[in-house]
């Protein structure tokens, strides 16, 4: 039994092309189209089951068989040879070319296998591995290079065994040199072949230089480009036509393993408009949409593109290829929401700086290869909304019901509006009078008309924008579902859900394809009909949608919601951890809560009552929790999860604090009238009322109770301590005592030198000036001096000049004395000669 394997597919210019093989063990085989395996298969399973392939008759032979033999060609004119190792495939004839059997060529080139019913496939031939894949192109049965317009080759019940002998051609190569038309290298572009038909693109870049080799070019017919990569629109692309370099889309002739050598490009500049838009801070703008209209010399109109949208690019340019000599205008509206999220969005605007293209200033180039450049700076509008993605479904057809679903706007709260409009070819929508509500009935007035919804969000300070959704032609034939849309399953993690929609009619060619939403956001973990619930889902809006599209029919499109249940969070019991007494911290343990991440919030109680505040994960107990106990309720919330909440079981009686509590230390001199200081340290929890006591050698000094302490004559010998005392509510009072100082000496008396004062002269009288003595009080004695020697009696603080002190010059010694401290004497400076 041999393994299937999905490979990848490729889309080239909007066609679904071939599967590109997989290396494969011999008893592999490559799947048609990897995004629809899950189809094919089923699509398989189906035909198998009822003998029918597209083009086929109910079987009657026993096997329908497909063989022949693989050869290669190397090159237009070579012999062609036998290839081992590739793979045929039969696909159904239809779009969707889904797969339905195939076998490896042998050696020899030799293949055989089986189909399950008569009818008209389609042939892929392709190589697998090694030097048979890097030599010769795949394809479909007569020379296609996809499925699309290949011819199908039949097994009928007249004729089972169909021979069937494939040729693949060889790639081919091109090697060469890029210039601009001034000779200069160019690397910023590309050189391509694709398909004619669609399928595999193989391309290169240049070196340095100019020069590149393309490989792999796809044979038969193919479009061999050369584009300018570089982003700025310089130069016009330009082909190859088998001869030589056009400018025309023309498609080559590639024979089999031809190469190409010498073959030169010379792009030619571009013919461009080249316009930057900004803000008004002259910053360039991405993703603004853009319409270039072109003047209609025969209508008279201004003809827009029918291509879009189109947005300026992360650079804020937009380019826009110009005739020469033809007339543009350029608008733009800041109305494209699909691209990186902005901030603020801008007014609408027409170059130059006009409301409308009626106004808007013409522009026109006027010379092959010019660059018609020019700057837009858009005012704001405000901030920008992020719109949901509006979806209509139910059914256009008369008396049946439309439904839209605006998505998920934000940031919110937006204010919706709905307006039904309704168009017919060709023609600017028109709104549905009263049509303003989320669903909308079409009537018989309705038919002919195709039907939309039109979705507008508005916010203050924020710029208002709306989306337009088409939902379907009313009156017109559509696909139907033979049972309304809806999901199947239970909504819960774990479980599976299934849209159910019965039989679709007819069986559509493009689709059913399914989108899948949770809470508005596109989920991509399935675009099939089923979809896994994760625990992630839980409490979430999950939504289904369903397309399906049949031309000419109307498509049909279905939608249903279901709100998985809300999760159950793992809860465990918090514990508190830390010393139940005052001051200390509670730590709130609260366990492993699932699935993480979960978010939890704490409340402290006392004794049952909740501490105001107290709703962090730890808690310093204060003096009101003293005698009372504490527990922690911890409460845990996740988006799609009930709300759990869990308590602690309580501590132990709060008991009283302990204070930190240092030993003191005193500073200063220890000596009669200096100021001892007590250093108490740092006590805590702060804060602390601190008391103090002094000691004179082990006996309190009566009302020394501050900090600091003036050393008095009683404590000349003695040895001083102090005593810190702390308190704080809800603490234990400490005491703690500085060790003692030295012994207290004697002080210093501050002692300045006197002066003398008073006239020089006999009979006047001269007093004594002593300067300011400290610490006060201290007792001065004076004695006077008539030059060296001691006037007798003249001891007080002044001294009346007699006859002896004639010619002689008087002094005058102050002498100060105070109970533990040295006495000192200071002498006055003498006078001058008393006269």
């Amino acid at each position: 039994m041999t393994e299937d394997r999905s490979v990848p597919s490729v889309t080239f210019l909007g066609k679904r092309t071939l599967p590109m093989p997989l290396p494969r063990p011999t008893s592999d085989h490559p799947l048609q189209r990897s995004w629809r395996g899950a189809w094919a298969i089923l699509a398989a399973a189906v035909l198998v089951a009822a003998g029918l392939f597209a083009g086929a008759a109910p079987a009657s032979a026993a096997t329908y068989t497909f063989k022949g033999v693989v050869k290669g060609k190397l090159t237009a004119t070579a012999t062609a040879t036998a290839l081992g190792n590739v793979w045929v495939g039969a696909y159904t004839n239809d779009d969707r070319a889904s797969y339905v059997a195939g076998a490896w060529s042998a050696a020899d080139g030799s293949y055989s296998f089986t189909v399950p019913a008569a009818g008209s496939y389609k042939l892929w031939t392709t190589c697998s591995t090694g030097p048979c894949s890097a030599t010769y192109a795949d394809e479909w049965n007569a020379n296609k290079s996809s499925s699309y317009g290949s011819t199908p080759v039949a097994v009928t019940d007249a004729a089972p065994v169909t021979t069937y002998n494939p040729q693949l051609e060889a790639f081919g190569s091109m090697s060469g040199r890029v210039t601009n038309k001034a000779g200069q290298a160019l690397t910023a572009v590309s050189i391509s072949a694709s398909p004619s038909g669609g399928g595999q693109v193989s391309s290169t870049k240049p070196d340095a230089n100019g020069y590149f080799t393309l490989t792999k070019i796809p044979p038969n017919q193919a479009y061999i480009s050369v584009r300018d990569e570089s982003g700025q629109r310089l130069y016009l692309e330009q082909y190859w036509n088998g001869t030589g370099t056009v400018d025309a889309y023309t498609a080559a002739t590639v024979p089999s393993g031809v190469k190409w050598t010498n073959v030169n490009f010379v792009l030619k500049d571009e013919t461009i408009m080249e316009a930057t838009v900004t803000n008004p801070a002259g910053v360039p703008i991405a993703d603004v949409g853009y319409i270039p209209y072109v003047y209609n010399d025969a209508t008279g109109a201004w003809d827009g593109p029918q291509m879009g949208p189109l947005t300026s690019d992360t650079q804020g340019k937009i380019y826009w290829r110009m005739a020469v000599g033809k007339k543009y205008k350029l608008c733009v509206s800041d109305t494209f929401y699909e691209g990186a999220p902005r901030e603020k969005r801008y007014k609408p605007e027409c170059y130059d700086n006009t409301p409308t293209k009626d106004t808007a200033t013409v522009l026109t180039a006027t010379a092959a290869g010019q660059r018609v450049k020019f700057t837009m700076q858009l005012d704001e509008a405000g901030l920008s909304l992020a719109p949901g993605r509006p979806y209509v479904y139910g059914s256009a057809q008369a008396g049946k019901t439309l439904t839209v679903d605006p998505g998920v706007w934000g940031p919110a709260p937006v204010v919706l509006a709905y307006q039904w409009q309704r168009s017919t070819d060709g023609t600017e929508l028109q709104d549905i009078a009263g049509a303003t509500a989320t669903t909308y009935v079409p009537t018989a007035a309705d038919a002919g008309y195709d039907i939309w919804a039109k979705v507008t969000g508005t916010k203050a300070g924020y710029a208002p924008h709306y989306d337009t959704v088409h939902a379907g032609k009313s009156g017109a034939d559509a696909v139907t579902a033979s049972k309304p849309f809806t999901i199947l399953g239970t909504p819960s993690a774990g479980n599976t859900l299934t849209v159910d929609h019965g039989t679709l009619t007819p069986a559509p060619d493009f689709g059913p394809y399914y989108d899948w939403f949770v809470n508005g956001v596109p989920d991509y973990r399935s675009n099939g009909p089923t979809f896994l619930l994760q625990a992630s889902d839980a409490g979430k809006k999950v939504t289904a949608r369903l397309s399906v599209h049949d031309w000419p029919l109307q498509p049909y499109y279905g939608q249903a919601s279901v709100t998985v249940a809300a999760g159950t969070l793992t809860a465990p019991v918090p514990t508190v951890s830390g010393t139940a007494k005052v001051g200390s911290v509670l730590t709130a343990v609260p366990g492993a809560w699932g699935p993480a991440p979960v978010t939890l919030a704490y409340q402290w109680f006392r004794s049952g009552v909740a501490v105001t505040g107290a709703t962090s994960a730890t808690y310093t107990l204060v003096a009101a929790d003293l005698g009372k106990t504490m527990t922690v309720r911890v409460t845990g919330s996740k988006t799609g999860f009930t709300t759990a909440a869990k308590t602690s079981a309580s501590t132990a009686a709060v008991a009283a604090g302990t204070l930190t509590a240092p030993v003191p230390t005193v500073s200063g001199t220890a000596k009669v009238g200096s100021v001892l200081t007590a250093v108490p340290g740092t006590w805590g929890p702060a804060p602390v009322t601190l008391a103090y006591q002094w000691f004179r050698s082990g006996v309190a000094v009566t009302g020394a109770t501050s900090a600091t302490y003036t050393l008095v004559a009683a404590d000349l010998g003695k040895t001083m301590t102090v005593r810190v005392t702390g308190s704080k509510t809800g603490f234990t009072t400490a005491a703690k005592t500085s060790a003692a100082t030295a012994a207290v000496a004697v002080g210093t008396l501050t002692a300045p030198t006197p002066t003398v004062s008073g006239t020089k002269t006999v009979g006047s009288t001269l007093t004594a000036t002593p300067g300011t003595w400290g610490p006060a009080p201290v007792t001065l004695t004076y004695q006077w001096f008539r030059g060296n020697t001691a006037i007798s009696g003249a001891t007080a603080q002044t001294y009346k000049l007699v006859a002896a002190d004639k010619g002689s010059a008087i002094k005058v010694r102050v002498t100060g004395t105070k109970a533990g401290y040295t006495t000192v004497a200071r002498y006055s400076a003498a006078t001058s000669l008393i006269g």
